[in-house]
């Protein structure tokens, strides 16, 4: 195989000699210290195999011979660039392509993430990123073994991390921690009011029940208790008091949107195209516009047999406006409030059923102003651990 290889790189000629004395024409060249291989004896004479510089000084020894010799095949590389003979910029391109990816592949070409299930692979990129291990950075200045330890420290998430290096691509390889299940009743607690209101069913899970149905409570009010006085040995016992209290409460809401209100007015579109080469976003444009604008990003990568390359574009389309202002009628200014209204309903009161509601709306010359009370059935038990000062 290696001869093989060699003699590709350096090249040879198949040639055919007829018209003469072969035995003798093959002692000449013997003589003359020149070694052809791959004799076959044809009917016209023989084929072999030589080099191209030896080539040359067979035509004397054929003549001498009686007969003369003919190139059959030209094989090898010399024969495949002797077109491009002359062209020195081809293989000064073909030298620095060379020497480019040679320096190329001491970067990180990308960050690959497998084994994790809670944690993303944003999480895990963004993190390594903001310690100087990304797209684009060198292998050589990368502190494996230290970011490993990092990411231990700083993510409960992760119970064993390993970097590898696999040709130019980072895979980052984690092992996630298994939670382990809450050890409910260790605490001592009491169970308080979180709210006021009017209790309507009470479920003791553990401890000892103080309120009843019916009461009235205030926020802070003991509900289920965690310490007992047993009378019949006199001493305090002590539980992990939980369950809920299903309570009647009142909630109100308050909302006042001016009638002024800021509108978009959009005066044109733009994309900026940029080149993303290892980390690098080089702009192909010389200036932005300063105008406010609405951003959406397009980016794009070389793939290559499946694997992203760190060489691709990116497009910023902007669209841009101006702000102005307008006055909303009292139609479009009632449904403003009401849409704010819900969306308030939906963060306060999430978890509550409403029993009842009382809506009133103001509308003025300046804004609309909604109050809403709502009576809601909802759990206001919350769990309060006890604490002893020492000696108790």
């Amino acid at each position: 195989m290696l001869v093989r290889i060699f003699r590709w790189l350096f090249g040879y000629v198949e040639f055919s000699f007829t018209g003469g004395f072969a035995e003798k024409f093959i002692n000449d060249c013997r003589d003359n210290n020149i070694y052809i291989k791959n004799i076959i004896k044809t009917d016209a004479g023989i084929t072999a195999r030589i080099t191209p510089k030896a080539y040359l000084r067979l035509h004397r020894i054929a003549l001498n011979c009686g007969g003369k010799v003919r190139i059959i095949k030209r094989k090898g590389l010399p024969f495949l660039l002797m077109p491009l003979r002359g062209r020195w910029g081809i293989f000064c391109g073909v030298l620095f392509a060379v020497m480019l990816v040679s320096y190329l592949s001491g970067f990180i070409w990308n960050i690959t993430v497998i084994g994790e299930s809670r944690l993303t692979d944003t999480q895990i990129v963004d993190y390594l990123a903001q310690n100087g291990f990304k797209v684009g950075a060198r292998w050589a200045a990368a502190d494996k073994e230290n970011l490993e330890f990092k990411v231990l420290a700083d993510f409960d998430e992760v119970a064993w991390i390993s970097i590898n290096k696999l040709g130019c691509l980072a895979q980052i390889e984690i092992s996630e921690t298994v939670d382990k299940p809450p050890i409910v009743g260790t605490d001592i607690t009491n169970v308080n009011a979180k709210k006021d209101g009017v209790l309507v069913h009470i479920t003791s899970l553990g401890g000892w029940q103080v309120a009843e149905d019916g009461e009235a409570v205030s926020s802070g009010d003991l509900l289920i208790s965690g310490v007992y006085e047993s009378e019949v040995d006199g001493k305090n016992h002590y539980a992990h008091a939980h369950g809920t209290a299903l309570a009647q409460t009142e909630h109100g809401i308050k909302i006042n949107v001016s009638r002024r209100q800021a509108e978009k007015e959009y005066t044109y579109d733009k994309s900026y195209k940029s080149l993303y080469f290892f980390g690098l976003r080089l702009p192909l444009y010389l200036l932005r516009d300063k105008d406010e604008a609405e951003v959406s990003v397009e980016s794009s990568r070389f793939v290559l047999n499946g694997f992203h390359l760190p060489l691709g574009t990116e497009i910023q389309h902007c669209r841009y406006y101006k702000t102005r202002e307008i006055l909303l009628g009292d139609d479009e200014l009632e449904a403003l409030a009401r849409e704010e209204l819900e969306r308030r309903k939906a963060q306060e009161l999430a978890g509550c059923e409403i029993l009842n509601e009382n809506i009133t709306l103001e509308t003025d010359d300046d804004s609309c102003l909604i109050i809403a009370d709502y009576l809601l059935l909802e759990d206001i038990a919350e769990e309060c651990k006890i604490t002893f000062e020492n000696g108790e």
